[in-house]
């Protein structure tokens, strides 16, 4: 390199350098001395609304002592939450689960040196890919529905094949046999790049909550309550069936006076008109998942009508839902919908009512489980044991830590 090209790249570093005091949220990566075994990147933790990234990366920062996650909370804004408010989310977590120094925020100089890197999501690893490939840091990601990833879309499928065809890419998790089955059909990866693991990860303390405060229709309460717990995507929430929820709503508060209506998440009474039903029915708004649980013990059912390709032709939500889990761990019986059939593990009318995302449907289960409670305690009973065997950390979390273990052992 010549005199004239050094002298550039100096002047360029320098600048990059002055970049940092002059702009708030300027950073620069750099390979340091200091090496973690595994760095994790995310754009929402440590929320306490995202109880499965709390689960998951404060597990790994746990296993890992050599450790850390960069965060970026750009998506605080998805969630209607004031992005000041992230500084005071790291201190909650970082007193809660004595994790002092393990969230960096990505701005200033910032030592990415680390043997692996990971994070869940495609926006997030595509976001990241330049400057692994830079600095030749292996990665591993997870690839949930969601965060960029649709089905039969250009765009998606090209940030998919630029990702996994990555030098420095290792491994996928995916957790839907259609994420893993529409991977090989479109040759992104090969099936020996991928670890199936159905499902997602759960916040343990719902595994061992104790239900004897569990409001339940006729045993200690006359009320039936239903619940609808979703973010607020598209204006009217059609993507997560919201439409059709009130459809329903409003259909049965004719027939039966004691229902009531409980709607959690992003949706309030301007989205859609609830007038005619608006003294049976109460709005929440977002809420963290211990929050989450003591609401759910008072509801009967959870319905979720969510309808794939509403969110851009090529979007789809996993199944079940992460709210749905949460609920049927707190003893809710939960009817979901399940348009691409990626139910493997459930049995219907034992474990879970599976329904189709239309107002008919879930009036004609609603009223079947209204008529024959019975029928309601034993889905709740035995709906509750299976979310525990699938949604644990020896099912989850074990083989996670196992698939970045090797991966550092190579280092």
């Amino acid at each position: 390199m010549n005199l004239k090209k050094i002298a550039e790249h100096k002047l360029k570093d320098l600048f990059n350098i002055i970049k940092i005091f002059f702009y708030k949220d300027y950073f620069v990566l750099y390979k340091g001395l200091k090496k973690n075994d595994l760095l994790i990147f995310d754009d929402i933790f440590p929320h306490p609304i995202s109880g499965f990234r709390l689960e998951e990366f404060t597990f790994l920062l746990n296993c890992l002592k050599k450790s850390k996650i960069v965060v970026l909370p750009t998506a605080y804004r998805f969630i209607n939450t004031p992005v000041v408010e992230h500084k005071k989310h790291i201190k909650e977590f970082e007193s809660q689960f004595k994790l002092k120094n393990k969230v960096k925020l990505r701005k200033g100089f910032l030592n990415i040196n680390a043997k692996v890197f990971y994070c869940v999501f495609l926006h997030n690893i595509s976001r990241n890919l330049s400057w692994l490939e830079k600095h030749k840091i292996p990665f591993i990601f997870t690839l949930y529905p969601g965060g960029g990833f649709e089905l039969e879309e250009s765009k998606s499928d090209n940030e998919l094949k630029k990702v996994c065809e990555s030098p420095m890419f290792r491994k996928v998790i995916v957790t839907q046999q259609i994420t893993y089955d529409y991977l090989l059909k479109k040759n992104i990866c090969k099936a020996e790049s991928i670890k199936f693991i159905f499902g997602c990860v759960v916040p343990q303390i719902s595994m061992i909550k104790d239900l004897v405060n569990k409001k339940s229709y006729l045993i200690n309460k006359k009320t039936f309550d239903i619940c609808f717990c979703a973010a607020k995507y598209t204006p009217t929430g059609k993507d997560k069936g919201y439409d059709v929820f009130i459809e329903f709503a409003k259909m049965i508060a004719l027939r039966y006076d004691f229902v009531k209506f409980h709607i959690i998440g992003g949706f309030s009474e301007s989205d859609i008109d609830v007038s005619d039903i608006e003294n049976k029915t109460k709005f929440y708004g977002y809420q963290n998942f211990e929050a989450l649980g003591g609401i759910y013990q008072t509801m009967d059912v959870l319905v979720s009508p969510n309808k794939a390709f509403k969110l851009g032709k090529g979007g789809f939500d996993g199944f079940p839902l992460g709210t749905v889990v949460e609920a049927a761990l707190n003893g809710v019986v939960v009817l979901i919908a399940d348009e691409l059939k990626q139910n493997s593990l459930f049995i219907q009318n034992e474990d879970l009512i599976i329904i189709d995302s239309t107002s008919e449907s879930i009036m004609k289960h609603i009223v079947e489980l209204i008529e024959n409670p019975q029928k309601l305690y034993g889905i709740s009973q035995k709906g509750r044991q299976k979310f525990r065997e699938i949604y644990s950390n020896e099912i989850q979390m074990s083989p996670r830590i196992t698939l970045i273990k090797s991966e550092i052992a190579k280092k």
